[in-house]
């Protein structure tokens, strides 16, 4: 099993048990939600310095070579830097889109009425 998906499952197993027990407030998913949606979630440490001045110095060169009628082609420090931040990207939107649905469940049941006392449960499945 690859690291990524080991981080990926950890990562599940942290954040789920944190509401899974108790009945989750769709108030507390919410503000977990909104901290996990800010671009500083998204970008924060994982997007460094060096890779914003490698991808600028790509801009660069290809602006300078289109004036020319060339094409630079891609460093391979940013293709292996763009495919890791795509992964980590992918993580956390499972783990955003998880919370999201787990918030969205959390409502729905909030807006169930509640259940009768006067009926018997009932035996048919």
């Amino acid at each position: 099993m690859p690291v990524r998906t080991l981080m990926l499952a950890a990562m599940l197993a942290l954040a789920t048990p944190a509401h899974a027990g108790d009945k989750e407030s769709p108030a507390d998913l919410d503000s977990v939600l909104e901290q996990m949606m800010t671009p500083q979630a998204w970008l924060g440490g994982r997007v460094t310095e060096a890779d914003v001045e490698l991808l600028f110095a790509y801009l660069r060169a290809s602006l300078i070579a289109s004036t020319y009628g060339q094409e630079v082609p891609v460093p391979e420090e940013l293709k292996r830097r763009a495919e890791a931040l795509g992964r980590e990207l992918r993580a956390h939107g499972v783990l955003t889109g998880l919370l999201l649905l787990q918030a969205l469940e959390a409502r729905a049941k909030q807006a169930l009425p509640p259940p009768r006392s006067d009926y018997p449960p009932s035996g048919r499945i």
